[in-house]
């Protein structure tokens, strides 16, 4: 699976940048080049144990970084700097003033935790994200929002008791899906009750049915006038994805990042930082990073060629 989605991932990386060379409105997207983080940014989020043991293993190449899911590999520590550094960076190109908003589709890495890897997931560029803006920038009130398929729990349970992170995450029933979390009754813990709001959708919900969890969501997330929004927007949430069983089209990308693009101009001078996420068949991806892509730049990015994205398998 893992070789799989570098696969499905490049292809459809692929297919945007041709789609984004083909923008409406030349000068309006920069692509910018991938930035690898240092050892100490991790550290703003994960424990040195932990970033040691990935360390090794990556020397090593064997064996498993979690109980199975997420594999190891010769290189598998200098290819996980990438997905924060290029989180971190366009959080601080957005800071700088030098764009309003940034898409890393190959962050939002949100099941690894403090001190462990899962889901796929060796290093939380969400959570080192958030680190920043709390502790390095010093802001009051962050907004993290999910959409992917699969509850964000590296990120929630990571912050559940700091009211300063309001966390809105949509996601299929965990009674059905990994990690098997993300209750609606979980709304944060120790003086942050009432700052996160958990939805999940049963298996096989449409978008109308998305729609309308979303507009309650974006309701939520307005109400803390937040100073910044990181948008985890995982493409496995659509039809067809073969682990999931959720049966959303890329309407639903288009729909949540016009309503997040609005509220970001509203409340924080448009200040909002999209991160990828998962997603296992490569249309999908593709078709969900161009309506997020989209909707963030303005340019009518058109959707993917079947035919060059080949089978995902």
């Amino acid at each position: 699976m893992n070789n799989s989605r570098t696969e499905i991932f490049a292809k459809a990386i692929e297919r945007l940048e041709q789609e984004l060379k083909k923008g409406e409105a030349p000068g309006t997207v920069a692509i910018v080049d991938p930035t690898s983080a240092g050892e100490e940014e991790l550290l703003m989020f994960h424990t040195k144990a932990y970033v040691d043991f990935v360390k090794e293993s990556s020397r090593v190449g064997t064996g498993s970084l979690d109980y199975g899911d997420t594999p190891s590999f010769k290189g598998v520590f200098e290819a996980s700097l990438y997905p924060v550094g290029n989180t971190l960076n366009g959080l601080r190109l957005i800071l700088k003033g030098r764009f309003e908003h940034f898409f890393n589709p190959v962050g939002g890495l949100h099941h690894a935790r403090r001190d462990r890897a899962g889901g796929f997931c060796v290093f939380n560029d969400a959570a080192v994200a958030i680190c920043e803006l709390l502790e390095k920038e010093r802001l009051k009130k962050v907004a993290y929002v999910d959409i992917d398929a699969h509850h964000g729990d590296g990120v929630f349970y990571a912050f559940e008791s700091d009211p300063r992170v309001i966390i809105g995450d949509i996601h299929e029933d965990g009674r059905y899906l990994y990690p098997g979390t993300g209750y609606a009754s979980e709304t944060g813990s120790k003086g942050a009750e009432g700052t996160k709001m958990n939805i999940p959708m049963p298996p096989w919900s449409g978008d109308k049915d998305f729609f309308e969890a979303f507009d309650k969501l974006e309701q939520f997330i307005r109400g803390f006038e937040p100073q910044f929004i990181l948008l985890q927007c995982g493409a496995d949430c659509l039809a067809g994805d073969p682990i999931t069983q959720l049966s959303y089209s890329s309407a639903v990308h288009a729909y949540a990042t016009k309503k997040l693009h609005k509220l970001a101009h509203d409340v924080c001078g448009g200040r909002i930082l999209a991160m990828g996420g998962g997603g296992y068949d490569p249309l999908n991806v593709a078709e969900a990073w161009s309506a997020v892509m989209g909707e963030l730049s303005g340019v009518k990015i058109g959707g993917p060629d079947p035919g060059s994205l080949g089978p995902w398998w």
